[in-house]
C-alpha cells in the first residue's frame, strides 16, 4: 500500500529508482517492501476511489506494510548509529524526506501535522483530536487518518491522559478535608480535566479544587474555555513556560502557591538546561509535600512510531533516558529519594512524581 496519488505516477515510479538506486547500503529487505508497498497502493487507491466506504478492508494489510517499512529503517539507523556511521543515516533520511515521503502524505492528521498551521509541532489541537480518536474521513486517506490514530505514540498519549487523570482525581480523594489549588502547565485544550470533572460532577469537589490552566497559546485557551465553561473553579493564565523558567524571585511574581503542579506533554520539547530551571522555579510554588508530575517521552527506540512521526510527519520530541529525566529533577533541587518513578503501559513515556519536602 501507499500514499501514492495517482495525477503523479510516473514521477513517483521515477523518484522510487532513483532512491532504489542511491541507497545501495540499505539491506534488501527494505527496498523490495518500498516496493510491493507503491503497487500494492495503486489497487488500493483504486478500488477505494469507487468504493470508498470500504477503507476497513484493507486496514490490517495497510498497518502490516507501512510498519514493516519503519521498521526496517529502524533497525537500519540502530546498527549504523552503534557503528559511528551518523552519515548513512543521515543520507537515508534526505532521500527519503525529498523522493519518498510524499507518498505518505494522505489524510488529515498527518497533513496537520507536516503544516503546523499554529505554528509548532503538537499544538492543542492535534493533540485533542488524538485524544478523541475520531476520524471522519473515508477512502483511501481514512487508512491513514486510522494509522495515525493507532500508531504508538498515539495510543501512548491516549493513554498519558489516562493516567494523569487517575493521579490527580487520587490526589484530590487524599485531601478531601482542605482546599486544593493545582497547575496544569500547558494545559493545551483542558480535556483531561472536562472527562474529570464530567466524570465526578461535585459541587464539593468544584468548590474544594481550583485548577490553574496555563498556556502561551491564546487560541488553545480560547477552546479550553468554550469546553470548561461551566465549571467555576477553573482559571485559564496566557503564559509562557520559558518566562516561567526564566523568572527570578518566582514566588513573588507569581504569588500563587500549589498543592499538585503537572505538565503532561511540555518537556518532550524543552533542552535540559530549560526543563532544570523551569522544575526548580515550579518546585519553589509547591506548598509543602505538594507534588510536581511531569512526564517525557522515554530513550527513541522506545516509541516505535518514531520515524513515522520524524520523517513523514516532520515531528519531533526530546527523548530521555531513565536516568537523563531524573536529572533534570536533581539539578533543579530535588533529592532522589523524593522522586518516583512510573510509567505508561507501553513503555514509550515515564513520568516523575516529585514531592516537596521543604516547608
Amino acid at each position: 500500500m501507499s500514499f501514492m496519488k495517482k495525477t503523479n505516477m510516473g514521477e513517483i515510479e521515477e523518484q522510487k529508482s532513483r532512491f532504489d538506486l542511491g541507497l545501495s547500503a540499505v539491506e534488501a529487505s527494505l527496498r523490495t517492501k518500498i516496493k510491493l508497498y507503491m503497487k500494492r497502493a495503486r489497487e488500493v487507491e483504486d478500488y477505494l476511489s469507487k468504493h470508498p466506504e470500504e477503507w476497513g478492508k484493507f486496514q490490517n494489510e495497510f498497518n502490516s506494510e507501512v510498519n514493516a517499512i519503519f521498521r526496517d529503517i529502524m533497525n537500519f539507523e540502530k546498527e549504523n548509529l552503534s557503528k559511528g556511521h551518523k552519515d548513512k543515516v543521515a543520507k537515508l533520511k534526505r532521500l527519503f524526506i525529498n523522493r519518498l515521503q510524499k507518498i505518505f502524505m494522505k489524510g488529515i492528521y498527518i497533513e496537520w501535522s507536516l503544516r503546523k498551521p499554529y505554528g509548532y509541532p503538537g499544538d492543542f489541537k492535534i493533540i485533542d483530536d488524538i485524544y478523541q480518536n475520531n476520524p471522519a474521513t473515508a477512502g483511501f486517506g481514512r487508512l491513514f487518518d486510522n494509522y495515525y490514530q493507532m500508531s504508538a505514540i498515539c495510543v501512548a498519549v491516549r493513554n498519558r491522559k489516562e493516567d494523569f487523570k487517575r493521579v490527580i482525581g487520587d490526589f484530590v480523594k487524599s485531601r478531601e478535608q482542605v482546599p486544593i489549588r493545582i497547575m496544569n502547565l500547558a494545559c493545551g485544550s483542558a480535556r483531561d480535566l472536562k472527562e474529570m470533572l464530567s466524570s465526578n460532577p461535585s459541587p464539593a469537589t468544584e468548590k474544594k479544587v481550583i485548577f490553574d490552566c496555563y498556556d502561551h497559546d491564546k487560541r488553545a485557551i480560547d477552546f479550553a474555555v468554550g469546553l470548561l465553561k461551566k465549571y467555576p473553579n477553573i482559571n485559564f493564565i496566557k503564559k509562557n513556560a520559558f518566562r516561567i523558567a526564566a523568572t527570578k524571585s518566582v514566588i513573588s511574581k507569581q504569588k500563587t502557591t500549589y498543592d499538585f503542579i503537572y505538565a503532561t506533554g511540555l518537556f518532550d520539547y524543552l533542552n535540559h538546561k530549560v526543563s532544570s530551571r523551569l522544575v526548580s522555579n515550579l518546585k519553589k510554588l509547591l506548598k509543602k509535600d505538594g507534588v510536581l508530575a511531569i512526564s517525557n517521552v522515554r530513550d527513541k527506540y522506545s516509541n516505535p512510531s518514531v520515524h513515522f512521526m520524524e520523517w513523514v510527519g516532520d515531528w519531533n520530541l526530546v527523548y530521555r533516558t531513565d536516568e537523563e529525566f531524573k536529572r533534570i529533577f536533581i539539578d533543579a533541587g530535588f533529592n532522589e529519594n523524593e522522586l518516583k518513578t512510573q510509567y505508561e503501559q507501553q513503555g514509550i513515556m515515564q513520568y516523575i512524581f516529585a514531592v516537596n519536602k521543604e516547608g
